[in-house]
Parts: structure tokens; sequence; C-alpha cells
């Protein structure tokens, strides 16, 4: 895969907590290796509430499916209904990437790590002789 077929059948696979029953006595964190796919998200927002669903984060990219087969694979999991009320009809729109994350966050993550090692250089510079505001004795 080259540069500019970055992401190509692939999707965000995200970290998140949910809150089953919206009370905070029950909440499951969907981590590594049971990751979410992107669009499950929205599915998982219409079953338990939106508040339910929260810090979501792309950690991987994963392969997708087409979107029909991905909303059947959904519709076996958590009921034809409640896929219908998210991704209606046939002619449906579904997203593959979160908004505002970087297509690859594994990639995206490295290059931070190596930027926050070394600090800014920051420059200093001495005052002129005129413009100095030191008193003078």
């Amino acid at each position: 895969m080259t540069e500019r077929e970055e992401g190509y059948m692939q999707q965000h696979l995200c970290e998140c907590m949910i809150d089953i029953a919206g009370e905070k006595l029950t909440v499951i964190w969907k981590c590594a290796p049971d990751l979410v796919p992107w669009p499950e998200i929205a599915v998982l927002m219409h079953v338990h509430g939106e508040q339910s669903v929260y810090d979501i984060k792309p950690v991987a990219l994963g392969p997708r499916e087409t979107p029909l087969r991905e909303k059947e694979r959904m519709a076996l999991k958590y009921g034809r209904e409640n896929v219908e009320g998210v991704y209606a009809g046939k002619a449906f729109t579904m997203e593959f990437f979160a908004p505002g994350w970087p297509i690859d966050p594994a990639r995206q993550s490295k290059a931070k790590s190596k930027a926050d090692v070394r600090p800014p250089r920051v420059q200093v510079q001495r005052p002129d002789d005129a413009e100095a505001t030191d008193a003078r004795i």
C-alpha cells in the first residue's frame, strides 16, 4: 500500500467506555484485543444512549467490508431494528474514519512521542546598551 492509498479498505478501530444501564453501575471498557470498529460506535450510541458511550479514541486500523456487509454483521450482533435506526435503508452513509483523527493513529502517535522527547529550542538575546532597562549606579 502506498502513501496515497493509506487507509484504503480499512477503518478505525477504537477504544471506548460503555455504560450499559446509563447509571454508571456497569461500565465496560472495550480495548485491545476487542476493539470497536468506528461504524459500530454509532450503533452503540443508539442502543445505550449517546452519553453512555464515551472516551472514544481510535487506536488502530483494521480491515473493513462493504457497507452492506458491515451493516449485516452489526445486525447479527445488535438486532436489525437497532442497526436500521442508525443506517436506514439500502442507500445509507457509513463513515469508516473518526473525524478529526489521523488516518493511521499508530503512525501519528510515534511521531508525537519523538517530538515530545526534545524540548523546544529557546533563543535568548542580549539587549543593546541603548535599549537596556537596568538602573545604572
